[in-house]
């Protein structure tokens, strides 16, 4: 669907569980020397301005990142998150309310050597991933959708990789496509690193467990982290969101760990709000 822009959400405490847990992904791969492949399935505009019509309209970032944008510790956890924040308020026209969605981490975070693939099927979205990196070499930015990005672009030359996928959800109808892109991944390139995003909503909304139930059922190795900030209404609303890794890197599950602690006692409201972090398929 067309309709979803992610600049209504840019900033909140989804983006914050979901981009620091992708900067720890992103060090242990470059932490080997091979070069690597990241592919983002869902990446939209790259870049938001918090004091813009869209932010404003929900102020999302002030239960998300305007609450850890000085949390000393996790800038000594994770100071790529915050190197990379840095680097966005540098853009040209930018503001110190720039906030940077996946690709300009996964760009920030990567090398010359390494190579990725920003998709998004809305053409606004696209329009902003173009200008943004028009003058990188090592970034290729395609008009498309999650199903045609699996099918061309796996497997990849490199085989070493990550591929990302964030849908909006605003179909029910994506729980089982997204499961089935991991599957149809996974046959073309068993070795990938695949980080999947989900939305925790209200009960009578929420698919989120059998999402999770479906991806463990694919009997890969599979890392799980969770956070909501609030209980969970009953019929309307987002009350958290977590991250399913498969194949997730070496260490990841520890490097969490104090992350999701310092999320929880930051963004969560402390009788109602939980943390979760599990290996649900452990690595044999």
């Amino acid at each position: 669907m067309l309709s979803y822009r992610h600049g209504f959400h840019a900033g909140n405490h989804a983006d914050v569980l979901k981009h620091l847990t992708l900067c720890l992904i992103l060090r242990a791969l470059g932490e080997k020397d091979k070069p690597y492949t990241i592919i983002d399935t869902h990446a939209g505009a790259g870049l938001y301005d918090l004091s813009s019509g869209f932010a404003r309209k929900t102020n999302e970032a002030q239960s998300g990142y305007l609450k850890i944008a000085d949390n000393e510790r996790l800038k000594a956890l994770v100071p790529e998150y915050f190197e990379v924040i840095a680097a966005a308020h540098k853009m040209p026209n930018a503001a110190r309310s720039m906030y940077p969605g996946s690709p300009f981490f996964e760009y920030q975070l990567s090398r010359p050597s390494d190579t990725i693939f920003v998709n998004d099927a809305h053409p606004a979205e696209y329009e902003s991933l173009l200008n943004i990196f028009k003058r990188t070499r090592n970034v290729r930015v395609e008009l498309r959708t999650c199903d045609k990005t699996i099918a061309a672009l796996l497997p990849p030359l490199k085989k070493r990789g990550l591929i990302l996928i964030d849908p909006p959800y605003e179909d029910e109808r994506e729980y089982c496509q997204t499961v089935d892109a991991v599957k149809k991944g996974l046959a073309r390139f068993e070795q990938g690193i695949y980080a999947i995003w989900y939305p925790v909503l209200a009960r009578m909304q929420d698919h989120s467990r059998n999402l999770v139930q479906a991806m463990r059922r694919l009997n890969r190795p599979l890392l799980q982290v969770e956070l909501c900030v609030s209980a969970q209404a009953e019929d309307y609303g987002m009350c958290g969101s977590g991250m399913l890794v498969v194949n997730y890197p070496y260490q990841l599950e520890a490097r969490l760990e104090p992350v999701v602690d310092e999320l929880y006692q930051k963004l969560c409201d402390p009788t109602e709000g939980s943390a979760k972090l599990e290996i649900l398929n452990a690595k044999e």
